[in-house]
């Protein structure tokens, strides 16, 4: 079984067994410890890069934005990422009749923190911007909407 579809597999799993109203960074932490004990090759996260090649990385990061379009949302999040000291890989940002839309790949290898601390930061500065920002790890974000 490749490491994608195992992935996809425990995360349609814990979804099932916790409801769709799961928490999403519980949601996350749970299938990346299911991940590690069931493959015991699965690298860990002072040594993580990469799950397997294809899959996506686990140092890299998916960051969404959504909402009503107004100044300084690209700055706002840019902002968290450059005081984290993560480098933005890829970014693709849309207005659509009022309506923002970003998508960004951001490189986690040098943070300064956590995982689970930057989507915090990141969810934070949504609020006080007025959107809605999810980010996720490359490596989960792959398994878990792969067609």
């Amino acid at each position: 079984m490749a490491n994608e579809d195992l992935i996809y597999r425990i995360t349609r799993a814990v979804y099932d067994r916790l409801g769709a109203g799961a928490d999403e960074q519980m949601v996350e932490q749970l299938v990346t410890d299911i991940y590690r004990e069931v493959d015991a090759s699965a690298p860990t996260d002072a040594t993580a890069s990469s799950v397997s090649s294809g899959e996506g990385s686990s140092s890299r990061m998916i960051i969404s934005v959504f909402g009503l379009d107004h100044p300084g949302i690209v700055a706002g999040v840019s902002q968290i990422l450059a005081d984290a000291s993560c480098s933005i890989i890829d970014i693709n940002q849309t207005v659509v009749q009022g309506k923002f839309a970003m998508v960004i790949i951001a490189d986690t290898t040098r943070a300064r923190e956590s995982t689970a601390d930057l989507k915090e930061r990141l969810r934070r500065e949504g609020e006080s911007l007025g959107v809605r920002i999810y980010a996720q790890r490359e490596d989960l974000f792959n398994a878990m909407h792969r067609v």
